[in-house]
């Protein structure tokens, strides 16, 4: 029901700020700096691997203290603990290894067996709410899983896996890592201070409604990371050496991510509640406006993440981690206003207006270095997107996927009127995310 789900958002939503801490941008300063120089392999996967491991017992620690602080139910601090468990596999996951080395493949494939473990077995074994805290568990060991895979990839492709305790190297990494994590703690702020105020301040319920419609949220923006993930090491490379291509790439992968986003928002809100009632059942039909106000993150998002991963990707980590401090600070102010007066309606509105701040801030600071003319390619995948939209309006009552089918052929059909897509721009970053080396 609405209640356990509430639960189990919420727990995981506070174990995800203490993942963070056992990360500290890490994982980024690794992409990073294997894409650049491939032969320091060896020296970055024993280093970063023993500090994770160092951060995530200390970062464990911290979250005891914390679930001792709070005044929440034995059932609710459980969760959180176990779910906590997952933190010290987290640290051994080498995600960011393999996107430096350009290998998406072995992440793509750890990924679904992550989540195959952890779906299938709740279908499997979880048959009643009494037995919620066996879903922390099934969590963690999905994660077992899919670091077990990757740290065997890793033996099978570069030897020998050792643990190398630098402190010297540790301690340069901590201060170059620094501003990419404390940013990456801000953004956290966007996407779990919402789930955690409502547990604070509503009540179980409420929060269940409002992550139904999050996770359908973020099943979209977990498409987003994958294409950017992509793309990273190449920016980082043409940093060095062709501020051309770097700019080329950026402004192409923008304008696909455009084309993607404006569809996505319109569809997303006027079909809200069918897709809510379809996944969960009418007992979450309360969480229908949070859906419609939050799909709009998607598009915003989608539109910003190429230049905004350019900063971290181009040695701009603290004006990246400014960034962020303006859009967390907005979204904090807006949580602590709205939420005690609309509940999950202020909350999904304060989540997009700080989003739109957070990208106005980029933009603006992005373009002080490179231009990308944004106006001119929005505003034809907004007009299809718009035409969509007005035919869906008059399909209300039709069959979901038919919706979802006719709306997906409208736009295309539209966009392709208005010559929207841009095949040569397309046809050219294509060329270039295929290049290696």
């Amino acid at each position: 029901g609405a209640a356990n789900f509430g639960k189990i958002a919420f727990a995981q939503a506070v174990v995800l700020y203490f993942a963070l801490i056992a990360n500290l941008g890490l994982n980024i300063l690794g992409v990073r700096e294997v894409a650049r120089n491939r032969n320091s392999i060896d020296k970055y996967v024993s280093n970063i691997l023993g500090l994770r491991l160092v951060l995530a017992a200390l970062s464990f620690s911290l979250l005891l203290i914390f679930v001792w602080v709070i005044n929440e139910s034995a059932e609710v601090k459980y969760l959180i603990i176990f779910f906590g468990c997952s933190l010290f596999f987290s640290a051994l996951l080498l995600e960011w290894l393999f996107q430096g080395v350009e290998k998406m493949g072995f992440i793509s494939l750890s990924r679904i067996l992550n989540r195959f473990f952890y779906v299938a077995l709740i279908f499997l074994l979880v048959k009643s709410s009494q037995q919620i805290l066996a879903i922390p568990w099934l969590y963690t060991g999905g994660t077992l899983i899919a670091s077990g895979f990757l740290l065997y990839v890793y033996v099978r492709r570069f030897g020998r896996l050792r643990l190398n305790f630098d402190f010297l190297f540790w301690k340069d990494m901590l201060r170059r890592a620094l501003p990419m994590g404390a940013a990456f703690i801000m953004i956290q702020i966007y996407y779990n201070f919402d789930t955690v105020m409502l547990g604070f301040m509503k009540n179980d319920e409420v929060v269940g409604w409002y992550n139904a419609a999050y996770k359908i949220v973020l099943f979209i923006w977990a498409f987003i990371p994958i294409f950017i993930n992509v793309i990273f090491p190449l920016m980082s490379k043409y940093y060095q050496q062709s501020k051309e291509k770097l700019e080329h790439l950026i402004s192409s992968a923008t304008r696909l991510m455009s084309i993607i986003a404006f569809p996505l928002g319109i569809g997303g809100t006027l079909l809200a509640r069918p897709i809510m009632s379809f996944l969960y059942g009418e007992e979450f039909n309360n969480g229908v406006i949070a859906l419609q106000i939050l799909i709009w993150t998607v598009v915003v998002i989608a539109i910003r993440c190429t230049y905004e991963q350019s900063f971290l990707a181009c040695d701009r980590e603290k004006r990246y981690f400014w960034g962020v401090m303006v859009g967390a600070s907005s979204n904090i102010i807006l949580n602590l206003i709205l939420i005690p007066y609309f509940g999950l309606k202020g909350a999904a509105i304060a989540t997009v207006i700080s989003e739109l701040v957070f990208s106005l801030y980029m933009f603006c600071y992005f373009n002080l270095v490179s231009r990308i003319k944004m106006l001119g390619f929005l505003l034809r995948p907004f007009l299809a997107a718009s035409f969509m939209g007005f035919v869906l309006y008059y399909l209300k009552d039709a069959n979901l996927l038919l919706s979802i089918l006719i709306g997906v052929i409208t736009y295309f059909a539209a966009i392709f009127l208005l010559k929207g897509i841009p095949w040569g721009e397309l046809k050219e970053l294509k060329a270039q995310i295929a290049e290696k080396g």
